[in-house]
């Protein structure tokens, strides 16, 4: 069976009534997870917890809540009592974010993100395993506590959604899973050797690792109009999200074309910078076309590896968002 998720699970100003009798039905439909991101918008864990409370069997989680917004104690208090309360259904995604979030929004210094990554990892794992929570460390030093309530389970999933050689290679080291954004299966050697190369440091395999990367999905017969509402986004990673984007597409191939685009997006002319995203960008990182085509894409993901793709529709009204999801609900057996 397929292991298909879907991700970014929140259609902007949709009622969370409907919202929630949506989640609802996708747990009945099979999908495999439902994640949830957050930036400076609704927060993601408020909103799994309702998620959470009225599904059963699908897996929640992040996908991904930055290592500036909250510090790892608190971090590891919601994280498993999420998990307590969904009965060992949560997972959780983290990121580093970039400088603009976490400065702008956060107030917070964006400085040595994998170091203070480590922390965070280690402060959960203590908690998870009902230790005291006695951390060192260059950005926390905690001591004495533990949490008051036994974790429902000591293996609570921990990815990392990671692009840079150093921070795949810490994804190799530390996590349980991969959340890349933006990945092209037919050219993943370079990263999975990286974190192939991180987990030999700890006597672990590739194996160790579930690969679980966010695609774009676009379910539809209009390709070029598919193509065109792709564009801005691709364009906005990497233009308007830090530096890591931009470097990935040199690595993928796309170096030339994210020079261009970034140089336009940093100009503020962000409609030039989303023409600037060739077809090529986009037929490579994204699912397009009929139900059919859709079910071919995705099986180049799978083939090359991957255990889960977690599908992102960017849909205009809520009834196509709804329609899409329940078209590839068909492609899950």
């Amino acid at each position: 069976m397929r292991k298909i998720g879907i991700n970014n699970f929140r259609f902007k100003g949709a009622p969370w009534k409907d919202q929630l009798a949506l989640a609802q039905k996708i747990d009945q439909l099979g999908f495999n997870s439902i994640s949830m991101g957050e930036s400076w918008g609704e927060d993601s864990l408020t909103s799994l917890a309702q998620i959470a409370a009225v599904t059963s069997n699908i897996k929640i989680g992040t996908s991904i809540v930055p290592t500036y917004g909250r510090t790892p104690a608190n971090l590891a208090m919601t994280a498993l009592n999420m998990d307590k309360m969904s009965e060992g259904r949560f997972f959780l995604g983290l990121g580093a974010s970039g400088k603009a979030v976490i400065e702008g929004f956060h107030g917070e210094k964006f400085e040595k993100p994998l170091s203070r990554m480590r922390e965070y990892i280690n402060i959960i794992r203590l908690a998870m395993n009902n230790e005291k929570l006695d951390n060192d460390g260059e950005f926390f030093k905690t001591s004495r506590f533990r949490l008051q309530f036994e974790s429902y389970r000591n293996d609570l999933p921990i990815y990392i959604a990671s692009l840079s050689p150093a921070s795949l290679k810490m994804t190799g080291e530390l996590a349980d899973g991969w959340l890349p954004i933006y990945l092209v299966p037919t050219n993943m050697e370079h990263s999975l050797n990286l974190i192939k190369e991180g987990a030999k440091t700890k006597n672990r395999q590739l194996s160790d690792i579930k690969l679980s990367p966010q695609v774009s999905i676009y379910v539809t017969d209009n390709h070029k109009e598919a193509f065109d509402r792709e564009r801005p986004h691709i364009a906005f990673y990497i233009g308007g999200m830090g530096i890591f984007y931009h470097e990935y597409m040199h690595r993928i191939g796309f170096g030339s074309e994210s020079d261009k685009i970034r140089e336009a997006y940093l100009n503020r002319d962000r409609d030039k910078a989303a023409e600037l995203v060739t077809d090529e960008m986009v037929a490579a990182m994204t699912i397009i076309g009929t139900q059919n085509e859709c079910s071919d894409q995705m099986d180049i993901f799978f083939n090359a590896g991957i255990d889960e793709v977690r599908l992102v529709f960017n849909e205009p009204n809520f009834e196509s968002y709804v329609k899409s999801i329940e078209s590839i609900s068909e492609l899950i057996q």
